[in-house]
């Protein structure tokens, strides 16, 4: 896919991965619509893309609701009259067992992690297919692809948007669609993710337990130790370019996501379908 002087939305831009794509995309010499909930966050992002002469609008918007994706998307086509690039990247992750996450922590995580994608889809899919050139981009994660103890909402939200895209991308293959389709499923990074948890999970009264600390610790270190977000949205515009589906930041990824599908079978677990 060509990039240069075409249209890029980015959900999720103020920080981490979605920045770091806003900033890679403004290197490809794309104009670049920036979404999210912090419209401080935004203006930010937005000066490192001016850094790169790229015409920028900053639109804030929460991906949970559709009325705000629907705004976003009438926002974009009224300033620059099409748009070629989807990056649902907009994402939340707060930790806790599933017994233990609220109700309203799982219809938090899978509206913005999910059903962000699934209204990103809904509202972008049909203007790329009119215009007769598109691409749709997620951000999943490592934990879309196998669970992990004590973020049970976000594996499930990761899993679905996973899901979400493979079927997407079968879809507009078998219809011979002029749009294509990816997911990333990137590994540790460099982000405020653990600030952002913590900060959640400091407006509930109920005390950690011993393995959620120690889950936070573990976190805390693979963060220290991840990739800068720029880095990690280098490979996924390469990727978008050469029409990858899979997305992979990290090496580890899928040949973990594999050893633990065998582990499991080896434990009969699967169930033969």
């Amino acid at each position: 896919m060509d990039l240069k002087g075409r249209i890029a939305v980015v959900t999720g831009a103020g920080s981490g991965l979605g920045q770091g794509l806003a900033v890679a995309l403004a290197q490809e010499g794309m104009s670049l619509v920036l979404a999210g909930r912090k419209r401080e966050a935004l203006k930010a992002t937005a000066a490192r893309v001016a850094q790169h002469g790229a015409e920028c609008l900053c639109v804030p918007c929460d991906v949970a609701k559709l009325e705000d994706v629907q705004r976003l998307a009438d926002e974009t086509l009224q300033r620059f009259g099409a748009v070629h690039l989807l990056c649902n990247n907009a994402g939340v992750a707060p930790f806790g067992m599933a017994d233990d996450t609220p109700i309203e922590d799982w219809q938090w995580v899978l509206g913005v992690n999910l059903w962000g994608p699934i209204h990103g889809v809904h509202v972008f899919l049909p203007i790329m297919e009119r215009q007769g050139v598109g691409h749709i981009f997620t951000t999943a994660s490592e934990a879309g692809l196998y669970g992990s103890c004590c973020i049970a909402a976000y594996n499930v939200s990761k899993f679905g948007a996973v899901g979400l895209m493979q079927s997407v991308a079968r879809d507009l293959r078998a219809k011979n669609s002029p749009v294509t389709a990816s997911v990333a499923c990137p590994s540790g990074m460099k982000t405020d993710v653990l600030h952002r948890a913590q900060e959640h999970e400091a407006r509930g009264t109920a005390p950690k337990s011993p393995v959620l600390q120690d889950f936070e610790r573990e976190v805390a270190q693979v963060v220290q130790d991840g990739m800068a977000p720029i880095e990690a949205a280098k490979i996924v515009v390469a990727a978008i370019k050469k029409d990858q589906f899979w997305i992979f930041t990290h090496a580890h990824v899928p040949e973990t996501a594999l050893r633990q599908d065998i582990a499991m079978a080896e434990r009969n677990v699967l169930i033969d379908l």
